[in-house]
């Protein structure tokens, strides 16, 4: 059985969609375009499958023609709040550190989709994550959303200039990376194996003037009670194995056998796994190459012959041979359309 994409809470297209009618479109115009029922607007407990929180922001990036539409809305005072209870468990803790700790905790209570972990050591405390989605699902517009905001929403509680001290996005990006460098304070890298913020470690005892014990109190029995009543989103099996091969198709060691052992299982058990989720070692590995091609020719400069070595292929030819089968035109003349006009799968 296909397993199906994480619920999601619906409020960051609900937020989606008043700023796009901010700009002058009419709210006709983009229920058709982005393809959402209007009930959906007027239900602030909404929730979805992950997707389409991602494809929202990937179509409306497409509808507007402005490809740093993540990183400008999320530049809002008191944003971040309309997360609700995974926002305010948040704001009222007593320090950045508190912050980040709460909402890598807690951040089930608004979806299943991102997987986040907090890492924090004598130097640097990295913020990490990434989507329980397929690679065709475009994620780079909602990850730059979610970072943008978090800083910001961070240095207008702290009334501190935070800065990080590296910033790391999966998706690849070919322009405008000026504009995010400049935000964060430092280069913005691209083409990670997943998204990261990495602060001081000095800043995690930074105070927030938002800081409430009462509150925190409160809202954190509130938020372990909500996670205990929710029930748990197995992991795919697909997407533990296309992590594995993004991080082994240029070095040509993304084979079954040594993904399985690195899974802990055997490859029968693996491909019995794939094949109850309706898909195969194959087919997860073809799908990836997929979307990484497409994400490489519209997002980065990188020459064809060095696509085709990151995916694993031999070369040129048999990556353009295969980028036919997939959209039907070489990969040359793909490269060419605008990023808002190219197929999204």
């Amino acid at each position: 059985m296909k397993p199906e994409i994480p619920k999601h809470s619906a409020i960051w297209g609900q937020v989606l969609v008043e700023e796009l009618i901010k700009t002058g479109i009419s709210q006709r115009v983009i229920l058709k375009e982005l393809g959402i029922a209007r009930s959906l607007l007027e239900d602030p407990d909404a929730r979805w499958s992950f997707d389409k929180t991602a494809m929202l922001f990937e179509k409306a990036r497409a509808l507007t023609g402005d490809d740093l539409l993540g990183f400008r809305m999320a530049q809002s005072p008191d944003l971040v709040k309309k997360a609700g209870l995974l926002a305010y468990v948040g704001v009222s803790a007593p320090t950045i550190g508190g912050y980040l700790r709460n909402i890598t905790r807690f951040q089930r209570v608004i979806g299943d989709a991102s997987k986040t972990a907090l890492e924090e050591g004598p130097e640097l405390a990295r913020l990490a994550w990434h989507y329980d989605v397929p690679a065709s699902i475009p994620t780079g517009q909602y990850a730059e959303f979610g970072a943008v905001g978090t800083v910001f929403a961070l240095r207008d509680y702290a009334n501190r200039q935070i800065r990080p001290k590296q910033v790391e996005f999966a998706h690849q990006r070919l322009t405008g990376t000026e504009a995010l460098d400049r935000f964060f304070g430092c280069n913005v890298l691209f083409g990670a194996s997943e998204n990261s913020i990495a602060f001081k470690t000095a800043d995690m005892d930074v105070p927030l003037l938002t800081a409430d014990d009462n509150l925190q109190r409160t809202l954190s029995v509130i938020c372990e009670n909500t996670l205990a009543q929710m029930p748990q989103t197995p992991n795919s099996m697909a997407r533990m194995v296309e992590r594995q091969i993004t991080a082994r198709l240029a070095s040509g060691t993304a084979q079954q056998d040594a993904i399985a052992a690195e899974l802990g299982m055997s490859a029968r058990t693996l491909a019995r796994r794939l094949t109850e989720e309706g898909t195969s070692f194959a087919a997860v590995v073809a799908n990836l190459r997929k979307a990484l091609a497409r994400d490489y020719l519209l997002n980065s400069t990188l020459p064809l012959t060095e696509i085709a070595y990151l995916l694993g292929y031999s070369d040129a030819s048999t990556f353009s041979t295969a980028f036919r089968r997939w959209y039907g035109q070489p990969p040359s003349d793909f490269r060419e359309r605008p990023a808002t006009e190219a197929p999204l799968t």
